[in-house]
């Protein structure tokens, strides 16, 4: 793996712990609301959108997909957050602290993990038998 993607994903993996030492600042510090916020929304998410796709191709990717990664990874990032927030909730050990703790745990995690390097089918499409009959017992 190059440094070119490397160093990404190690700041990315990094951002949640960074996010936790916002929130030693004052509450309702703008460097602490900024921080944890940006975290929040994007970083978890991000990191869940690079473990589960396949690795970029080597042209690049269409304007569309740039797209579709930056929405699902907001989407993703807040499905996470609130499932982490109900969990220690239920658990009757939520605090902040420890929901930004379990999100740059489980974002490293996920960040960190090795990247699939398998093209994704686009067509989908199923291809028909060479030997015809389509399985009905006669050709």
């Amino acid at each position: 793996m190059t440094p070119a993607r490397t160093l990404p994903r190690l700041a990315l993996a990094a951002s949640g712990w960074v996010a936790l030492l916002a929130t030693t600042l004052p509450d309702a510090a703008p460097l602490r609301v900024a921080t944890v916020t940006a975290f929040l929304l994007v970083c978890p998410g991000l990191a869940a959108v690079l473990a589960l796709r396949p690795a970029a191709p080597a042209h690049g990717m269409p304007r569309y997909a740039v797209l579709e990664a930056a929405l699902l990874s907001l989407v993703l990032g807040l499905a996470l957050a609130t499932l982490v927030a109900v969990g220690l909730f239920l658990g009757g050990a939520f605090t902040a602290t420890r929901g930004v703790v379990v999100l740059a745990a489980l974002t490293s995690v996920l960040a960190l993990l090795p990247r699939r390097h398998h093209a994704r089918e686009r067509d989908g499409g199923v291809q028909p038998d060479e030997g015809g009959g389509g399985g009905r017992g006669g050709p």
